[in-house]
């Protein structure tokens, strides 16, 4: 009797472990100083709006009135530097939040 075993794994998303430039690799975590060292300048750079949720309290204004939450979005700014891989490859997107990698994930193919 053969006993087949499928090792199923769900399917990641886009967000890749790191980023290799000449032979040196860049992971979330590092500088941005090091990312520049490592890879040189990006092909473009953005600055995107991060939705981050904020919890607010009112203060009551009789004293048997309890505080009310309210809950607001604010927006967080964070740089997105692209590199562009060559021909045929996907790009790479480096989120760099307070100065260091946050995220790194593939972009669009280049033709």
């Amino acid at each position: 009797m053969v006993a087949i075993t499928c090792a199923c794994a769900p399917v990641k998303d886009a967000d890749a472990q790191g980023l290799g430039c000449g032979g040196r690799l860049v992971g979330v975590g590092d500088s941005r100083a090091s990312l520049v060292m490592k890879c040189g300048q990006p092909f473009a750079t953005d600055t995107v709006c991060i939705r981050v949720p904020r919890v607010v309290w009112t203060v009551p204004l009789h004293p048997r009135e309890a505080p009310r939450q309210y809950v607001t979005e604010h927006c967080e700014y964070v740089d997105e530097w692209t590199y562009h891989r060559g021909p045929g490859s996907f790009m790479s997107v480096v989120r760099l939040q307070n100065g260091v990698v946050a995220q790194i994930r593939d972009g669009a193919r280049v033709p």
